[in-house]
């Protein structure tokens, strides 16, 4: 479910002419503006169940099938993080689900959100592990 870069995307967007193409264009490339809609494609890309999610991620279920449904449209940062990493998101993934609600992306001059970055590109997909790689390294765990 990788996108295409925002690079090669503006090289597409140099070479659209007209209305039609343009129209195709936005449609294929316009992103999912809230947090719901874009979790639920990634789990339905990766077909990943809510007991699997809820398992996985370690947030109760109530909160997880609200954050699904809209109802919480404003997910606290860690919660993000870990609905991701259960999703098996990607790093990308995982910024623009945190960018969609307006927290701050994993950023790499930070030991925490790098360690949690790696583990992401390792493909860890249980917070527990998480936490514990980020607790063994004297670091706060992901509040779930």
């Amino acid at each position: 479910m990788e996108q295409d870069t925002t690079r090669s995307l503006s090289k597409k967007l140099q070479n659209i002419k007209d209305a039609k193409e343009a129209e195709s264009f936005i449609k294929d490339h316009s992103k999912i503006s809230t947090l719901h809609g874009f979790l639920n494609e990634i789990m339905a890309a990766h077909e990943i169940s809510v007991p699997e999610l809820i398992d996985r991620s370690g947030i109760s279920k109530n909160y997880v099938y609200n954050i699904l449904g809209g109802e919480r449209a404003n997910p606290g940062r860690d919660k993000v993080i870990a609905i991701c990493i259960g999703l098996g998101a990607s790093f990308s993934q995982t910024n623009r689900a945190l960018e969609l609600v307006k927290h701050s992306a994993l950023y790499p001059r930070d030991e925490r959100d790098a360690r949690i970055a790696i583990a992401i590109n390792q493909g860890i997909r249980r917070v527990t592990d998480v936490n514990i790689m980020l607790e063994q390294n004297g670091l706060k765990p992901l509040d779930v």
